[in-house]
């Protein structure tokens, strides 16, 4: 076992160590204000880390550790979904451009005018969410729910942040490649980026090292709901179609999720380039119209509400969050690359109230650190 907190080393990257110890604080104050059980970070500033720690309880006994794995919830969107994707347009096997219909048959027909890149950017019309499970269970079950959903505005006039959308990219990704979308995404992402935690459906060995979550949505029968949950996606859809969706089910640690977030950024010393150069900059920059939204190929980015930036990072930062608390952040501005990971629904499955405050006073504090 890995001691519960590891070393900071801010020297090499021109971090102030006082504030960045205050930054620590900040999360051990939402740990003791019952806004997490624990939390695991690692930061990279110009490709070194300089901050990689645990802190709190698994489960309110069993200590965090650097190995320990959480759910990543949608954080999964951009480092399995939207990242297999675009590997597949470097590829030359798919257009940003390609319409839904074009991809999926005719069964997809009224979503004649809706893009790859307004499913990628949130602007395809769909709505955010439904439980597609009590249609049935499956991914056919879950195809057939969403197409037969109404369309709301028109492709390309409104952001709204639709898991319904990266589920759909799901088929579309499978459909392309004749691969699933777990096994393609380990092939053209992880491995590539030798990122060895990061997996949907983790093995039974795992479990000991997993966080464990809580959830109320009942998928099939014999589930209870408010029953915790270790080594299963906690969104109820993605367990509904077997624990491998488009929206969520990647589990992993801080340091690869932060390994993964380096690699898109820049290509740091502890991982190497994923994307080539004009696919990074359409990553780290917004491809909405600004009256329409912010997002990125892969991320929220800044004048998005939904953007983990806190208050004093760069307008270039952008990110990614997921339900159960989790975030990876990145700002080309200042170098950095930050993953936070916790279970915050372990304690309260609704409400992230608290979490999100955490969060962003865990940005201000480590953005105050940077020199």
């Amino acid at each position: 076992m890995r001691r519960q907190e590891a070393a900071i080393s801010p020297a090499e990257v021109n971090v102030h160590e006082e504030r960045l110890a205050r930054a620590l604080d900040v999360l051990r104050e939402g740990v003791d204000a019952g806004a997490m059980p624990g939390a695991q970070v690692c930061a990279l500033r110009r490709g070194q880390m300089f901050l990689h720690a645990a802190l709190g309880t698994l489960d309110g006994e069993r200590a965090v550790t650097t190995d320990t794995v959480y759910d990543l919830a949608s954080v999964t969107k951009p480092m399995a979904t939207a990242a297999t994707l675009l590997t597949l347009v470097e590829q030359g096997r798919l257009t940003l451009a390609a319409s839904v219909p074009s991809l999926l048959g005719e069964r997809a027909a009224h979503l004649a005018n809706v893009t790859v890149l307004h499913l990628l950017t949130h602007t395809s019309g769909l709505p955010a969410w439904k439980a597609l499970y009590r249609s049935g269970t499956g991914t056919d079950a879950a195809l057939a729910a969403i197409l037969r959903i109404p369309m709301g505005a028109p492709p390309g006039t409104k952001y709204e942040y639709s898991c319904l959308g990266f589920i759909l990219l799901q088929h579309i990704i499978e459909a392309v490649s004749g691969t699933p979308l777990d096994e393609l995404a380990r092939t053209n992402v992880f491995e590539p980026l030798g990122l060895t935690s990061v997996t949907y459906r983790p093995p039974g060995e795992l479990h000991d090292r997993i966080a464990p979550t809580r959830s109320d949505e009942t998928v099939g029968e014999g589930e209870d709901a408010g029953k915790h949950i270790v080594g299963l996606v906690h969104d109820g859809n993605a367990r509904g179609v077997g624990g491998v969706s488009g929206n969520a089910g990647l589990f992993g640690t801080a340091r690869e999720v932060a390994a993964f977030g380096d690699a898109v950024r820049q290509g740091g010393a502890c991982s190497q380039r994923l994307f080539g150069a004009p696919t990074t900059a359409r990553v780290l920059a917004s491809q909405i119209k600004p009256e329409v939204g912010a997002h990125t190929l892969l991320f929220f980015a800044q004048g998005n509400g939904l953007c983990p930036s806190g208050d004093l990072l760069s307008p270039r930062a952008v990110g990614h969050s997921g339900f159960t608390g989790t975030l990876l952040t990145l700002d080309p501005e200042y170098d950095l690359t930050v993953a936070v990971l916790t279970n915050r629904v372990f304690s309260d499955p609704t409400d992230g109230s608290k979490w999100l405050g955490v969060r962003r006073k865990f940005l201000n504090a480590l953005a105050a650190a940077l020199c």
